[in-house]
């Protein structure tokens, strides 16, 4: 019987050598970073991916990216402040990232900003300024309106397509007939033929989302040669003629021309993404991160074009910063994952149409454009409406630079824009109250 001692003297052995090895590197050499942010879970899987790819460029920093939901994602903020449970970085809503920068929970990025290579590269219009000029931070990515339009529904009424081309934008007037073409009732009429029946449409021509954030009718009245607010931030101009007729403009299309569903009529509607890509909705207004749901559906027949225009092409360029919040412990690291959290070649989001990128490279440079614009969510011939239009035709929205723009939101604008949606006030009506109601309210501007 073989004896049992060599056995015991190698499991001896083994102890003693393990004994003498050098420790393994504690976990307290890594850093640990918190990253917040809201979307879909289609966001969700991308956003992973952006933070494998990052922990694997950067070992020594480890990143737990937390999902909240959007509705609930500043009281979730809020409580985790109260809990001293910040996180390190994280997307915040535009709204409230001045006046979180100016109480100081928002780190303020000014001269990183000023001075980076890459940040300082980004369009200046995607810079949240809350104060003397200082930046609280920049947009997650470039969202602009466009137009998303039914390529089947445009060949079946033999209606031409409209232009991806800023230059060569449709007309109000030319967007109108179109609509009117594309519009039918359960009975085959259009709003122009004699026996429509307005509460029976069974395609619409047009849709646009019945926001009150201004996205998708403030291109329309700075198309029309007008402006939200003056130069120092201390009164609204939607009273102006260019603001009036833009907005009636858009609300004639339910009540006057038939082209679109009322408020109504919405309640009773699947949403305008949906009833796109089921062939009852012609044309529909919306932000660029539409493009995501379109592009995603197989064999949808979608183009995207520029918005229609009264006097001049037009659109707005709008979107939420990611910010680093100032109780981080971790600033350099928090750096490191800010500049690369939105970068194209890292994340996916860009080239399935959801984000567009911040640096003017992207838009410019042949190499870089085909990065994020060489895939079946950015045909060739719609290429300009990503590109030139975000260049040379778009203006940011007011959240970027007016001060206490919420609360002007809250108790002026929405209060006029939904009279006018439900057509219980004219635009002219309902925009002079709007001016009314704000005078009180007007601070100024941060970026002055």
């Amino acid at each position: 019987m073989p004896s049992k001692f060599p056995r015991l003297f190698l499991v001896i052995l083994i102890f003693s050598l393990a004994a003498c090895q050098p420790a393994a590197t504690p976990t307290s050499n890594v850093t640990h970073l918190k990253f917040t942010y809201w979307g879909s879970e289609m966001e969700k899987v991308a956003i992973e991916g952006m933070v494998s790819e990052f922990e694997k460029r950067n070992p020594d920093i480890d990143v737990e990216a937390l999902q909240l939901p959007y509705e609930d994602y500043l009281a979730r903020i809020t409580a985790m402040e109260k809990q001293g449970q910040m996180p390190d970085v994280g997307y915040f809503p535009s709204l409230q990232a001045p006046l979180w920068a100016q109480e100081g929970k928002i780190l303020d990025l000014t001269e990183l900003i000023q001075t980076d290579p890459l940040l300082s590269s980004a369009l200046p219009e995607t810079r949240y300024y809350f104060g003397n000029g200082r930046i609280a931070g920049l947009n997650t990515a470039v969202e602009v309106s466009l137009l998303f339009y039914n390529k089947d529904l445009f060949d079946k009424a033999g209606v031409p397509y409209p232009p991806a081309d800023p230059a060569k934008a449709w007309t109000w007037t030319e967007f109108v007939n179109a609509a009117q073409k594309l519009t039918v009732d359960v009975n085959g009429k259009h709003p122009t033929d004699e026996g429509f029946d307005k509460t029976k449409i069974a395609t619409y021509g047009a849709a646009f989302d019945k926001i009150y954030e201004g996205w998708t009718f403030y291109p329309f009245i700075f198309s029309n040669g007008g402006q939200v607010v003056n130069n120092d931030g201390t009164k609204l101009l939607l009273d102006s003629p260019q603001a009036i007729e833009a907005i009636q403009s858009l609300a004639d299309l339910m009540w006057v021309d038939h082209v679109a569903p009322t408020p109504e009529q919405d309640r009773n509607l699947p949403g305008y993404v949906t009833m796109l890509q089921t062939g009852n909705l012609a044309m529909h207004i919306s932000g660029q991160w539409s493009l995501l749901d379109y592009a995603s559906v197989k064999d949808l027949n979608f183009g995207v074009a520029v918005l229609p225009k009264f006097k001049s092409p037009a659109t707005v360029v709008l979107g939420s910063p990611t910010v680093i919040f100032a109780s981080t412990k971790n600033k350099d690291a928090a750096i490191r994952f800010y500049k690369f959290h939105n970068d194209p070649e890292a994340v996916d989001l860009f080239a399935r149409g959801l984000w567009m990128p911040l640096q003017k490279a992207y838009y410019t440079e042949p190499d870089k454009m085909k990065l994020w614009l060489d895939n079946h969510a950015h045909p060739l011939e719609m290429q300009p409406a990503f590109t030139d239009y975000v260049l040379d035709y778009s203006t940011p929205i007011p959240s970027y630079y007016l001060q206490n723009y919420a609360e002007i939101l809250n108790n002026a604008i929405q209060p006029a824009i939904e009279k006018i949606w439900k057509n219980d006030a004219t635009a002219e009506e309902a925009l002079k109250q709007a001016v009314r109601d704000a005078e009180p309210l007007m601070q100024g501007r941060w970026d002055k």
